[in-house]
């Protein structure tokens, strides 16, 4: 497995928590001179975390596809990499705001041409 820090948390940490947390329990629990950690709060947080980590990854992921030159396909300004999420919002905005023009502009011709029935 290879560990890559993006986005929110390092992906090599989600996946050791998931894998802990999907493990089946022992029979017997071997001993330990410490105390165990005390159950719920701190558990708890970390799978919140864990679990919002992997839905903003998931999200970027689908805004990525919707994004012209921001998806699998490398584009030839980008230098051959990915974008990180601060470009890809940057670029999702852009492209927002262009397709608000379009629309408007669809909008005036509409009612151009319905005035020029008349």
């Amino acid at each position: 497995m290879v560990a890559r820090t993006t986005g929110c948390c390092d992906e090599t940490v989600a996946m050791t928590m998931m894998a802990k947390a999907t493990a089946p329990a022992l029979a017997v629990a071997p001993r330990t001179t410490a105390a165990p950690a005390p159950p719920g709060r701190n558990n708890s947080k970390e799978r919140r975390r864990i679990r919002r980590c992997v839905e903003v990854r998931r999200k970027m992921e689908a805004l990525r596809s919707l994004v012209p030159g921001a998806g699998g396909e490398v584009a030839a300004e980008d230098g051959g990499g990915r974008l990180d999420a601060g470009e890809l919002l940057f670029r999702a905005a852009d492209y927002i705001a262009r397709l608000q023009v379009q629309v408007k502009v669809m909008q005036l011709m509409v009612d151009v041409l319905e005035h020029a029935k008349d």
